[in-house]
């Protein structure tokens, strides 16, 4: 297959998911190669590989790509067989529809189709995530009633690891043949997990004289997802404070998340930008005032919200986002790179700036809380043990 030809089904192919969406009542649309969720601040687009080994059969790839936040992207993988290009492609969208459609659906646009689903609320690591989980699909002969006891293992082996704050999604696929082990493959975010995948192969599969597979997809969310919250702002830009802040609570953040997040992500994306063109230095400590004028001075390497939007900001100025206005709509907004921007304009010179030093952030939050000093991992690892407000005024400016 010619990559014009791929080109061809992949444009079908996000017709395919705009229609698919659109029958479960999802508003969105499609604008250039990307289908847009205007409401939910999300976008997806399809891609398609061809697999094929053998002129006898057609095997094809098809990747959903959902991007769920600023620089966060779930990536579905599904494929279909058949002895043509069409009927391979209608195999593999039928086993995106039976097996991940409805968990995203559920996950990210409407619980109306929950019934297609398993939801749950999992403990891990101390934070409560809502937890979609889809049914286990499979291919081949196996046995029937088929036995679930390794389902309930990769739930206990998932419960129990450390993860980062904000969403999560596992993709497990399990293939056997004559009662031997094929293929055993878990998946976090994307990428192989590695720190129980070799628990996983010992779980209690059934087994089987012919070829079965088995597939089960789930999407892990708590409510502290920097990029998320980065991608609230990114598309709403322009609009008040109230209102993004009102969003970010309809959300499931609190008052003083949503305040916090308003106010570090800016901060923490013109700082990263910064450090791309400059060697500019910054102060790790803020001063918060509230509505009294009291003056709290602040450690933001204390601050979750501020630390994982420097990380999540260094990860795009590597890795790039899907849409690089939303991450100039963030790093624009925030006074260290004004100031600097200004300066240029006001006739200093490159060299100069670019060593510059920024004092303190003065910041109001009227609504400010110390942060809960937990530290969390970015390791995956297995343990030992099994409202409305008052407007606020401009918050931006710098000590001399």
């Amino acid at each position: 297959m010619n990559d014009n030809r791929l080109l061809q089904y992949e444009s079908q192919l996000n017709n395919f998911l705009t229609e698919a969406f659109l029958r479960h009542n999802i508003e969105c649309n499609i604008e250039k190669d990307l289908i847009v969720f205007p409401h939910l601040y999300m976008t997806a687009w399809t891609r398609i590989f061809n697999r094929s080994s053998s002129p006898m059969a057609t095997i094809l790839q098809i990747d959903i790509h959902l991007e769920i936040g600023m620089g966060k992207t779930i990536i579905e993988s599904c494929a279909g067989m058949g002895m043509d290009e069409d009927t391979a492609i209608k195999d593999a969208w039928k086993n995106f529809l039976t097996n991940s459609f409805h968990t995203l659906l559920s996950a990210f646009f409407s619980k109306e189709f929950d019934h297609h689903i398993n939801n749950q609320q999992w403990i891990i690591d101390g934070r409560t995530y809502d937890v979609t989980i889809s049914n286990v699909t499979t291919r081949g002969s196996h046995p029937d009633p088929l036995p679930l006891r390794w389902l309930e293992q990769l739930e206990e082996i998932i419960r129990i690891q450390s993860l980062t704050e904000g969403t999560h999604w596992v993709r497990f696929y399990y293939a056997q043949s004559e009662s031997e082990l094929i293929s055993g493959e878990i998946l976090l975010d994307n990428e192989v997990w590695t720190g129980i995948e070799k628990f996983v192969r010992t779980f209690d599969f059934p087994t089987y004289k012919d070829f079965f597979s088995m597939r089960v997809f789930m999407v892990l969310k708590d409510h502290s997802d920097i990029s998320r919250m980065a991608a609230t702002m990114a598309w709403m830009v322009g609009e008040d404070d109230d209102a993004i802040e009102q969003q970010m609570m309809a959300d499931g953040l609190s008052l003083s998340d949503a305040d916090k997040a308003n106010t570090f992500i800016p901060l923490a994306f013109g700082r990263v930008f910064l450090k791309g063109i400059t060697t500019a230095g910054f102060s790790d400590e803020a001063i918060v005032t509230d509505e009294t004028g009291k003056e709290t001075t602040i450690k933001l390497s204390d601050e979750p919200i501020y630390t994982s939007a420097y990380r999540l900001a260094e990860k795009i100025m590597k890795e790039g986002c899907v849409n690089q206005e939303h991450f100039q709509n963030l790093f624009i907004q925030s006074a260290e790179f004004n100031a600097y921007n200004n300066a240029l304009k006001d006739g200093a010179k490159v060299e100069d700036m670019n060593n510059a030093r920024f004092g303190e952030p003065v910041i109001y939050m009227p609504h400010y809380q110390p942060a809960e000093k937990k530290e969390y991992t970015t390791e995956n690892i297995i343990t030992e043990d099994a409202c409305k407000k008052k407007k606020k005024p401009s918050w931006k400016f710098w000590k001399k």
